[in-house]
């Protein structure tokens, strides 16, 4: 049986584009095992999947004090020796990397041991790990078409995101309800938890206001809730939703930041955003991000140092104000989408692990249609 390792994690923009990829690898008959890190949300989610863990102590460097930058790169060397002691266990055949820092000691054993890497990259503008370790790939699958560039004279391909099909199937919002869902990501927002009550409570002195879905985290829901009680706000307010999807088919208007996931399931689910990227985020890849999907007129971006609780009161007035035509502009997302994405990388690895492209092809797992 053909053995795929996947590595990497620590947030969920990294994780779930690997679960979607591993479940399409196993239903291709191979078998799929994960490194990860001990800190990151993959240490909880994948054994949860059936999938073997292996989580390494390795921390992320990007950002950090310089001590805890030596820190990390000291815990590099026998976390590599780890990964390349679990890839011979497993007798990998193919290891894909998914980003973040735990993608690393993964990848740098695979490239010792000459077993074949694949990196899957999220982004609009390729990561610091993933950047490092492209000259080993052998294939690289872009979430997004300019994210090919960055990898020049590179085995470089636009796949799109991997994206659960139960986004493709999305029902069009409901019509006789006004919604807003607030997504902070996987860990939440400090920005949004702070700035949308405040514009909620600015917006109710304008019109009534929607109905209000945030997730703000599971470390700063309580906070959140009582900053929606103190501006008198009605919210549910949620650490973290486990079907996005239900939420998304409930929501009118998406206000969030702009991970590559995030960015890749609203254009799935063809709903319409106001896009607040993440300013510290590296190299400011999810202003890129955001921009991709504001090209297709299926979002609207503005910069953190703009978004004052006025100015998002301001933009929410004008966008809810027509709530046919946001779900019109929603559909336009469609063109970012990819519904074959999974698929296609689970293909692209198993060709690399050396299974014939056509005995690759998962039986039965046709991209999922629009509904």
């Amino acid at each position: 049986m053909t053995e795929v390792v996947i590595a990497g994690g620590g947030t969920g923009g990294h994780l779930f584009p690997g679960l979607a990829v591993a479940e399409e690898l196993r239903r291709a008959g191979a078998s799929v095992s994960w490194l990860g890190a001990r800190r990151g949300i993959e240490a909880e989610r994948v054994p949860r999947e059936g999938i073997p863990l292996l989580a390494l102590p390795v921390t992320g460097a990007s950002g950090r004090r310089v001590t805890d930058q030596i820190g990390s790169l000291l815990r590099m060397p026998p976390a590599i020796f780890s990964a390349a002691r679990f890839l011979l266990h497993r007798s990998a055949d193919a290891v894909m990397a998914v980003g973040g820092y735990a993608a690393v000691p993964g990848a740098m054993a695979a490239s010792a041991l000459g077993v074949p890497l694949v990196i899957q990259e999220q982004n609009a503008l390729p990561g610091v790990a993933n950047r490092f370790l492209a000259p080993w790939a052998t294939a690289i699958a872009c979430g997004f078409e300019t994210a090919v560039a960055a990898f020049p004279s590179l085995p470089a391909r636009w796949t799109g995101n991997p994206v659960r099909a139960s986004m493709f199937t999305v029902p069009p919002p409901p019509a006789d309800i006004v919604s807003v869902l607030v997504l902070g990501g996987s860990q939440g927002s400090a920005f949004l938890n702070r700035a949308m009550p405040e514009a909620f409570a600015r917006l109710a002195a304008q019109r009534p206001l929607p109905r209000i879905l945030h997730q703000a985290g599971a470390r700063w829901e309580a906070e959140v809730r009582e900053r929606y009680a103190a501006a008198h706000i009605k919210a549910d307010v949620v650490g973290f939703i486990e079907q996005p999807d239900r939420a998304l088919a409930l929501s009118s208007l998406v206000v969030a930041r702009a991970g590559a996931l995030t960015v890749c399931e609203l254009a799935a689910a063809r709903r319409p955003a106001l896009l607040v990227p993440f300013a510290a985020a590296a190299h400011g890849h999810q202003l890129l991000n955001a921009q991709a999907l504001a090209h297709t007129g299926a979002a609207w971006v503005i910069e953190e140092r703009q978004a004052t609780p006025a100015a998002l009161a301001a933009l929410l007035a004008e966008l809810l104000a027509a709530p046919g035509r946001l779900a019109e502009l929603g559909e336009h997302g469609a063109a970012l989408a990819k519904p074959d994405a999974a698929r296609d990388i689970a293909q692209l690895v198993l060709s690399r692990a050396g299974v014939p492209v056509d005995e690759a092809a998962p039986h039965g797992a046709a991209g999922a249609g629009r509904k």
